[in-house]
């Protein structure tokens, strides 16, 4: 009985150990998605501040004077 105990807490340790591995590799790729999920964003709005500017610079050209200038 006393191999069974020793045996059950030296599973339940590396059992602990374990789930801290686990948690820290959670927390890790929850992290690194984030980063990703702030990197796409940045990069969306850079691209539609682009856009913005390449429309408003078509806009302008396609416009004709009105009167003399």
């Amino acid at each position: 009985m006393g191999k069974d105990l020793e045996s059950l807490i030296r599973e339940n340790d590396e059992l602990k150990k374990r789930v801290l591995e686990l948690e820290e590799e959670n927390n890790y790729l929850w992290h690194m998605l984030e980063e990703k999920q702030n990197s796409e964003n940045a990069v969306g709005q850079a691209i539609e501040s682009m856009l913005q500017e390449v429309l408003e610079e078509q806009m302008l050209k396609n416009m004709k004077p009105i009167g003399d200038a």
